[in-house]
């Protein structure tokens, strides 16, 4: 829950430098801003810069990330698969912004560290 802490948190602070090394080489990252999906090593790094632009466009202020009791948890010796139910919150030219939704991560052990092999996004209204 470490490095999914430090994702979700990152992605309200938009701090790229906190998710540098934790994705690995062949990662996927999706969600519902353009161009949908970002690859390899670096995904998260673009992800979270999207998600500034994205926040930067709208005007979106306070922008906050809370993870909600996760009860999906499977690991095996080398994956792991979770799925993390997140609320984001702030404000929007005076109106409050809340979107609710859960990321599904899978982890593979490289190297005797966990990294991030995928990332997705899904938004409660897209389910």
């Amino acid at each position: 829950m470490q490095i999914i802490n430090t994702v979700i948190k990152a992605s309200s602070t938009f701090d790229v430098n906190a998710v540098t090394e934790l994705y690995t080489p062949n990662a996927v990252v999706a969600d519902e801003e353009p161009p949908f999906s970002w690859n390899g090593p670096t995904a998260g790094v673009q992800w979270i810069s999207t998600v500034e632009k994205t926040c930067k466009d709208y005007k979106l202020k306070n922008f906050h990330a809370k993870i909600r009791d996760v009860s999906v948890y499977l690991q095996t010796e080398e994956s792991i698969y979770v799925v993390v139910p997140v609320d984001y919150t702030g404000d929007i030219k005076g109106d409050h912004f809340d979107e609710e939704g859960a990321f599904t991560f899978i982890f593979r052990l490289v190297n005797g560290h966990w990294l991030i092999k995928s990332q997705v996004w899904v938004a409660r209204k897209g389910m």
